[in-house]
């Protein structure tokens, strides 16, 4: 009898993840007509179709599996930022703190953002002892208007997150790092006038420019176990048109 009621509860957990990742494809590919970066970020919130993976009953679940299904892209994201003991690093959309709880280990000072309570809820259990011993700080904000000063972090990363290039350049300090993970890149070029950071299914070509076009020099794209990688780096002086914000 346990072990009926075990596959049916897995059963029904499987068929809750199905829906929602059904109802976030719809929602996130939405073709001609994107909306603005705005309504981008509120699709995380709550009350949005992505934010429906980071909330409620689908959010418990999500906050359970994705620190060991993305633990190959932590890894990834990891290498390409190369952290070091020194290192403040900033980890926008940290969700449970899964890739905190991994490069905390090592001694960075990090600092999580995420928009969800629960995710948010989850991470601080997680990290509790990180938190305690002052190594780690949780924030609960949007990643559309980040809520640190200019050039607190010397490095930062948004796995599956939305993120403003620009406000990710203004918190760095100069010579800091940058990487972000997207899990489902266009295979094919996008269309570049499309208002967005946000949207799903961004190209190489469209996270080249957006990261060059905040002031990102030395950036670099890859592919890895179906998904795009881009990093980049705030240049250690100022140079033309190195970023936009300053001028």
């Amino acid at each position: 009898m346990r072990t009926c009621k075990t596959w049916v509860g897995l059963a029904a957990a499987a068929s809750v993840v199905a829906g929602g990742f059904a109802w976030w494809r719809r929602a996130s590919k939405q073709g001609p007509g994107q909306p603005s970066a705005d309504d981008i970020f509120s699709l995380f919130l709550p009350g949005g179709p992505q934010g429906y993976w980071c909330n409620g009953p689908l959010g418990k679940v999500t906050a359970k599996l994705m620190p060991i299904i993305e633990a190959g892209t932590y890894r990834t994201v990891a290498g390409m930022l190369d952290l070091r003991p020194d290192d403040d690093l900033l980890d926008i959309g940290c969700g449970p703190g899964g890739f905190l709880a991994a490069e905390a280990r090592h001694g960075h000072r990090a600092v999580g953002i995420d928009a969800s309570p629960l995710m948010l809820r989850v991470a601080s259990r997680r990290l509790a002892d990180r938190i305690a011993g002052g190594t780690v700080k949780l924030v609960q904000g949007n990643a559309a208007a980040l809520p640190f000063g200019d050039a607190e972090f010397s490095a930062a990363i948004a796995i599956y997150a939305p993120a403003s290039p620009p406000e990710v350049f203004r918190v760095l300090r100069p010579g800091g790092r940058f990487v972000l993970a997207d899990p489902e890149p266009a295979r094919k070029p996008t269309d570049e006038s499309a208002p967005s950071w946000g949207r799903q299914l961004w190209g190489e070509s469209d996270y080249r420019r957006m990261l060059e076009e905040a002031g990102f020099t030395d950036v670099v794209i890859q592919f890895d176990r179906g998904g795009l990688y881009a990093s980049g780096r705030k240049p250690t002086e100022s140079t033309p048109g190195s970023n936009a914000r300053e001028q």
